[in-house]
C-alpha cells in the first residue's frame, strides 16, 4: 500500500463551488430517521438525493439473498445518480444510519442542473473516485482494510467518532468473515477501536493511520 490510499473527499458538494451546491439543495427537503430506507433497491430512478446532513450505508442484496455493505455517504453526497444516468433501476438500498435531511430533486431537474452548471465532468471525477475506493477497500490485510474502513467513516460523516454498526456488516463492507474482523479489531488494538454489539466507536484516528503503511507518517 502507498500514501495515494489516503481517505479522500469524494462527495459532488467538493467538486463544485458553494452557490452551486446550495441550488442543488433548494429543492424540497425530506428528513429521514435512522434504519429508514432513504432509495430502495430495485425501484425506478425517478430522483435523486443531495444529502445535507447525516450518515448513510449502501445495501445490496445479491440474487441468493447475501448482503453486500458497498459504502458509506454522508453530507455533500449524491445518492441515485447511477438509475438515472442509465435509466432503469436501482442497484441497491440507501439506509438511514442517523437522522438525514436531503433534498429531493426529480430526474429531468437534475439533469438540467448537470447541463447549466457543466458538472458533467465532476460526476464522472466522483463516480470514478467511488470506484477506486470500493476497489481499495478489498486490497491488503483485514486490518488494514478495516482500517482504511474507519477512517472513510470518520471522514465522510464529517468527523463523528461513533457509528451504528455490526461487525457482521463491516466484514460485508470489506469483503471478510465476521470473525476475521474480531481479530482485525483486536490487532488494531481498545485504544484505537472499540466494538459493541452494534456499535462501534473510533477511539483514536491517529491509530487507525498507524495500522496504514505511508499513512503514519501523514
Amino acid at each position: 500500500m502507498s500514501e495515494d490510499r489516503t481517505p479522500s473527499v469524494s462527495s459532488l458538494r467538493a467538486l463544485v463551488s458553494r452557490e452551486e451546491w446550495v441550488k442543488l439543495t433548494a429543492y424540497r427537503s425530506q428528513t429521514f430517521l435512522p434504519g429508514q430506507a432513504l432509495l430502495t433497491q430495485g425501484s425506478k430512478g425517478t430522483h435523486v438525493l443531495a444529502l445535507d446532513s447525516g450518515l448513510v450505508k449502501v445495501v445490496r442484496t445479491d440474487r441468493d439473498g447475501r448482503q453486500r455493505l458497498l459504502a458509506f455517504r454522508g453530507p455533500g453526497e449524491i445518492l441515485g445518480e447511477m438509475a438515472l444516468q442509465c435509466g432503469g433501476e436501482r442497484l441497491a438500498h440507501v439506509w438511514a444510519m442517523s437522522t438525514c435531511k436531503a433534498s429531493i430533486v426529480f430526474a429531468e431537474d437534475f439533469r438540467r442542473f448537470v447541463r447549466d452548471h457543466r458538472l458533467a465532468d465532476p460526476l464522472a471525477a466522483m463516480a470514478s473516485h467511488r470506484l477506486r475506493e470500493q476497489t481499495e477497500i478489498h486490497d491488503g490485510a483485514v486490518h488494514e482494510r478495516l482500517a482504511m474502513a474507519l477512517l472513510r467513516l470518520v471522514e465522510v460523516s464529517g468527523g463523528a467518532n461513533c457509528f451504528s454498526l455490526t461487525r457482521e456488516e463491516l466484514a460485508q463492507h470489506i469483503g471478510v468473515g465476521r470473525k476475521a474482523v474480531s481479530k482485525a479489531l483486536e490487532q488494531l488494538g481498545p485504544d484505537t477501536v472499540r466494538a459493541g454489539k452494534s456499535r462501534i466507536e473510533v477511539l483514536s484516528v491517529e491509530g487507525l493511520r498507524r495500522a496504514l503503511p505511508g499513512l503514519d507518517a501523514a
